[in-house]
């Protein structure tokens, strides 16, 4: 193999990559119909490169999906080596989803996506559901322990967790990243059996209506 070749595989997988982190922002933001041009001037790249690594939107859909199940599986393994309890191992898991903006099972939801995407996973289907007798594992431990709420399971959290990771529109990136910061928090509570005590403080000071208006001025 030559230097030139090398570095051309080099390129297109540093483009792929980069197409792939660049769709599931955009998706977040507006949908999985989003326009692929926009997917493309984002990543840095012309649209003619776009469809050579995905020649489809559904293409694309599917391996942004596969992508964040695998991002889901590896912060996963993280949590519950850190910590030997399953509610701390499930706060950070929880956490970590939020920051990195995963939807985590949005696109495998949709019908027909989740037959066919495969890649170094498997299926679509099947890591899903590898990740969700994980998760239900966890989750049934953390309520053993009495930390987490009873009746609360794995697609609980999961939708949880791509509401809090959607962003609200107009008021701006600052502003909403101390909102989902809150919810979070919140979320966390509404979900911890022993939080349920009111003079148990979240870490966040919430925002005062001065401050709120503020950051609404700031996002005009």
């Amino acid at each position: 193999m030559t230097e030139n070749t090398t570095r051309l595989r080099a390129d297109a997988r540093r483009n792929r990559e980069q197409i792939i982190i660049t769709a599931r922002e955009v998706f977040l933001e507006q949908g999985i119909h989003a326009p692929l041009e926009e997917i493309a001037r984002r990543a840095g790249i012309g649209i003619a490169t776009l469809y050579r690594r995905f020649p489809d939107r559904h293409t694309l859909v599917q391996q942004v999906a596969l992508d964040n199940l695998t991002l889901v599986g590896e912060e996963l393994d993280r949590a519950t080596a850190a910590h030997p309890d399953a509610w701390g191992a499930l706060a950070q898991l929880i956490r970590r989803l939020v920051e990195l903006r995963l939807s985590v099972i949005m696109p495998v939801l949709l019908p027909g996506l989740e037959e066919d995407a495969r890649g170094e996973g498997g299926t679509l289907k099947a890591r899903r559901n590898q990740l969700f007798e994980q998760m239900e594992q966890l989750t049934r431990t953390a309520q053993q322990e009495g930390r987490l709420r009873q009746g609360i399971n794995p697609i609980d959290i999961w939708l949880g967790v791509i509401k809090l990771s959607r962003p609200l529109p107009v008021i701006g990136a600052e502003l909403n990243e101390l909102i989902i910061d809150q919810q979070l928090e919140l979320f966390l509570g509404s979900l911890h059996a022993t939080a349920l005590d009111a003079s148990e403080p979240l870490r966040r000071q919430p925002l005062t209506l001065d401050e709120l208006d503020r950051y609404l001025k700031m996002a005009e």
